[in-house]
């Protein structure tokens, strides 16, 4: 789905540009030569970048950052232009249109600049009440600080928006933390020493915990000679460890309040579910029941999912109250319009971001932190969410 948009919106900028050159055919020479090269250096640049990348032996921190910023000017290129076009194109008199796209040209351009320099970084705290019955009365009143995707390689300044994180996170007094995935961008190395160091200033009563996402599992390591897929993950939760935080595998935590408990089970990024990173189905050949046998039925239970496709499997048996997942980013891209949240993520997922319910069941996805493919988040500013358990 993806990339047939990708084709579609390509074919439809050259073909705008190609009406828009030939509108400025009667135009002297050296302005159409001086138009014709700003065309091609605005489309061929960026995808020989992009090429460049794409046959590289590896996909270093390095490679990952000229991909990105190749694809963020070509997208900003791109919208801009085509904005210019709406006037451009559709205005006869030739000075009126190109008023009327400068001024459509310059409104896009200072929002793209915009959703990259303050959105990007601009985080939301978002707060979600989850009332249950089988929450416990103990549990009445519990707060999870819930964010994802942090994609550490993909941060222009890594460190510095991983301290103004950890110190919005600590500012809420939660009573939980938990990470849904996708805390490195290609391998383990991005979490540095001293990304670590901030990372473990994440403080919580009952404890921090994460799960694996699709990025955790080195599956974007080309260079797998010297770096397995296994030693990643391994080296991951090692890591994991000595920051004070607590990875769940297919496996549950009970978390005790005075005489009552509730369960938080996080699901492994496992082999079978890497053929849907990037797909928009259910995974048909997920089993949920043994995961969840040995948590008492009349429990509460959180699952934790880095992929909220798993949602159906896990709400049709009953086997948790609450899923908390990440993945989609609301692809970046979310605007508010008659009173309506949309994205183009609408198009692929069934849900794709904040809280769903079916049953009695329900699913929360936040929109995470980082970034993947452009540096930019229109719309669809980094999350945090607070939520809070009540009766």
């Amino acid at each position: 789905m993806i990339g047939v948009i990708f084709i579609v919106i390509a074919l439809l900028t050259a073909w705008a540009d190609h009406r828009a050159y030939r509108k400025v055919s009667a135009s002297k020479l050296w302005q159409r030569i001086i138009y014709a090269t700003t065309l091609t250096l605005l489309n061929i640049l960026p995808l020989i970048l992009l090429s460049i990348t794409a046959v590289a032996p590896d996909n270093s921190q390095t490679i990952m950052s000229i991909a990105s910023w190749a694809l963020t000017i070509y997208t900003i290129a791109t919208l801009v232009r085509m904005s210019f076009y709406l006037g451009f194109l559709t205005i006869k008199p030739k000075k009126l249109a190109l008023i009327v796209g400068g001024i459509f040209a310059t409104i896009v351009f200072a929002t793209l600049c915009n959703s990259l320099i303050n959105t990007r970084t601009n985080l939301k705290i978002k707060r979600v009440a989850i009332k249950h019955a089988t929450i416990p009365k103990s549990f009445d009143g519990f707060r999870i600080a819930l964010f994802s995707d942090l994609h550490i390689a993909s941060l222009i300044s890594p460190e510095r928006e991983i301290t103004r994180l950890a110190e919005s996170i600590n500012k809420q007094d939660v009573d939980m933390v938990i990470f849904a995935g996708d805390l490195l961008h290609i391998r383990h190395t991005e979490l540095s020493a001293k990304i670590a160091s901030i990372l473990s200033t994440i403080k919580a009563r009952y404890g921090v915990y994460t799960v694996l996402g699709n990025h955790d599992t080195g599956v974007y390591i080309k260079d797998t000679l010297s770096l397995t897929k296994n030693e990643n993950i391994a080296h991951l939760n090692t890591k994991i460890g000595q920051i004070g935080w607590t990875m769940l595998r297919d496996s549950t935590i009970y978390a005790v309040r005075g005489r009552d408990s509730i369960a938080v089970t996080g699901i492994d990024f496992t082999d079978a579910l890497l053929e849907y990173k990037h797909s928009f189905a259910t995974p048909d050949n997920y089993s949920a029941e043994s995961l969840f046998s040995s948590i008492p039925k009349e429990m509460f239970n959180i699952a934790v999912s880095h992929l909220p496709q798993l949602w159906h499997p896990i709400s049709s048996g009953n086997f948790a109250e609450l899923t908390l997942s990440g993945h989609i980013h609301a692809t970046q891209v979310a605007v508010e319009m008659f009173g309506k949240r949309v994205s183009p993520a609408m198009l692929m997922y069934k849900e794709w971001s904040g809280l769903y319910s079916k049953d009695n069941n329900h699913l929360y996805i936040t929109d995470g932190i980082g970034s993947v493919g452009f540096y930019l988040r229109i719309g669809a500013r980094p999350e945090l969410t607070i939520i809070e358990l009540n009766r």
